[in-house]
């Protein structure tokens, strides 16, 4: 039983770590600041217009980026795949 308990915090530990670590309010806002971030880091060009894009779209250039690397999945858990799998520098 206490398994079940550490396997059902763990899960939702894991769900929840993205929207605490980027300060967002849902997972896909989560993924596009993780992707802003890094762009902003190699280009401040391309991180600014990136920075400006993110501040309107409200976490949708994250749903778009999930749904197009995991088709198929549920749009809460492909943004939560995407934040710990997806590379930003592969994304342009």
């Amino acid at each position: 039983m206490k398994y079940h308990v550490l396997l059902i915090i763990l899960i939702v530990a894991t769900y929840f770590y993205p929207q605490i670590a980027e300060s967002t309010g849902g997972p896909c806002q989560a993924l596009e600041a993780k992707v802003v971030d890094e762009i902003r880091t190699e280009d401040t060009n391309a991180g600014l217009i990136a920075g400006l894009v993110s501040g309107v779209s409200n976490g949708e250039l994250g749903k778009q980026l999930a749904e197009r690397e995991y088709p198929g999945w549920p749009i809460a858990l492909a943004c939560v795949r995407g934040y710990y799998t997806m590379d930003p520098r592969d994304i342009r």
